[in-house]
């Protein structure tokens, strides 16, 4: 009986070692809550440029420590090539494109540049449209217009206005895009749309719940991360080689408690981002 009774007192006691463990140890993560990523990896890099009022757009330049920027809706259709201290390096006049609202930049492996004039606020524009720049032909542009494939006929509701759009990326001819939820800032929609010249429909992939703002997108050159940013947050998604299924695992998360309002994130290499900020700010987060 004794026997019994020392068996039953240690299978209690090994029971509750790991139960108690995590309750005195708080970094132990939680396994249904996204990880947490330390924000001490965030640098403040420079104050941009004067002529960059509203940066809401990256994309590497020709350079590891150059990058292309624009700015947001009503400005001049000008691109800014600009380094890691801030310094204005080039401005490049896009002939022929308006800035109805430019809210993002991404790239190809040929060459191209897209600038996704695809702000749309109101949920009203019929006029969406990306701009393929081709830097090896003196930045002339082709338009890609486009509509989304679930967009409702009429008026929009007002919870059903997630048809703005501040971020996208490219992979494999295909650019994708994702949506800024202006209803219920709750689900971010992502939509695979054609990288050629033409009238296109955008496909809907999946529909994600993801708290805030959506503002940028980018996927890193080996195609294993995507980085999505929001007001106060940056998302990191783990991506399966092979898969649009951009959202569908669980993401590292960085709060951005004092970084203001961030409007841009690019991949400058597999371990390092930058971002920047409506306040005209540049940054470096290395994860």
């Amino acid at each position: 009986m004794y026997l019994l009774l020392a068996l039953s007192l240690t299978f209690i006691f090994s029971s509750y070692l790991p139960f108690a463990e995590a309750i005195n140890n708080p970094t132990i993560p939680e396994t249904n809550s996204p990880a947490k990523a330390p924000a001490s990896s965030l640098t403040h890099l420079a104050k941009l440029p004067e002529a960059i009022v509203e940066s809401s757009g990256l994309e590497l330049a020709d350079k590891p420590t150059t990058y292309w920027t624009h700015n947001d809706a009503g400005n001049a259709p000008i691109l800014y090539k600009i380094d890691e201290r801030g310094k204005l390096l080039q401005e490049v006049m896009i002939e022929g494109a308006i800035n109805s609202d430019w809210e993002d930049l991404t790239r190809d492996t040929q060459g191209n540049l897209y600038i996704g004039d695809m702000g749309n606020n109101s949920n009203k524009r019929t006029d969406l449209r990306i701009y393929k720049i081709s830097l090896k032909n003196g930045f002339k542009p082709q338009t890609i217009s486009f509509t989304y494939d679930d967009i409702p006929a009429g008026k929009i509701a007002k919870e059903q206005r997630n048809f703005d759009c501040e971020a996208f990326f490219w992979q494999n001819g295909k650019l994708y895009l994702i949506s800024k939820d202006r209803g219920t800032s709750r689900y971010a929609k992502l939509y695979e749309l054609s990288d050629d010249a033409g009238s296109h429909t955008a496909k809907l992939i999946s529909k994600k719940e993801l708290p805030g703002l959506v503002t940028s997108a980018d996927l890193s050159p080996d195609g294993r991360h995507l980085a999505v940013l929001t007001y106060g947050k940056l998302y990191l998604y783990p991506v399966t080689k092979g898969s649009n299924q951009f959202l569908s695992q669980k993401p590292q998360i960085l709060d951005l408690p004092k970084v203001g309002q961030v409007e841009a994130v690019l991949f400058k290499n597999n371990q390092n981002l930058v971002i920047t900020n409506e306040e005209g700010n540049l940054f470096s987060y290395a994860f």
